[in-house]
């Protein structure tokens, strides 16, 4: 609002009330408008991969379904644009739903897993809720994962199967400044831990 414009100062700690002002009219940046269906739709999604059971599992967050009306959940997993698997759940209601969410697994084993030195090795999927006869009533958002799988044995650490190291530091570019917490601040940070042998932060 222009009457938020501060009032100029002539000299230090020495400022003069007055009407703020500008040169420009309307909005600055950009505007993103999101909409969403006025029935059921999909909220959260999260996805859950597990190399030692070669399995995916989809953790949907639903809302305004209802409880006497057959849905399910279609999965569409893409790499690069292309797509890879399709996934369906089995029918439910409103009435399955545990806190507001529904969740299935499928059995799946992808040829790339997402792994210390493959980052890029990623997918994206997109839910669609849909009713009987595959009406679609609404989609989700992309939603991007790594398949790989994290644990810990006793006092060892294991990712997609084979132990790991990990040699931490702290990352505090953000609390050092502003020119270290941009993208090309932090990415030479980590470049330089990397060449010493850093490998988690």
């Amino acid at each position: 609002a222009l009457g938020g414009v501060p009032p100029p100062y002539h000299r230090p700690n020495s400022g003069r009330p007055g009407k703020g002002s500008g040169a420009g009219r309307g909005l600055c940046g950009d505007v993103h408008l999101v909409s969403t269906p006025a029935g059921a739709r999909v909220g959260d999604v999260k996805v859950d991969t597990s190399v030692r059971k070669r399995e995916v599992k989809f953790d949907v967050a639903l809302e305004r379904l209802a409880a006497d009306t057959e849905y399910s959940l279609h999965a569409r997993v893409t790499a690069d644009g292309q797509g890879v698997r399709e996934f369906r759940s089995r029918p439910f209601k409103g009435t399955d739903l545990h806190e507001g969410r529904f969740a299935f697994k499928e059995e799946w084993e992808p040829d790339r897993l997402w792994d210390l030195h493959t980052p890029r090795n990623t997918y994206q999927v997109t839910l669609s809720l849909e009713e009987a006869g595959e009406r679609v009533l609404d989609t989700s958002f992309s939603v991007r994962f790594g398949y790989r799988e994290f644990w810990i044995d006793g006092r060892d650490f294991y990712l997609n199967g084979s132990r790991i190291f990990l040699s931490a530091v702290p990352l505090d570019n953000a609390q050092i400044g502003a020119a270290l917490a941009g993208y090309e601040g932090a990415r030479e940070s980590l470049e330089r831990l990397k060449s010493f042998g850093i490998n988690f932060v």
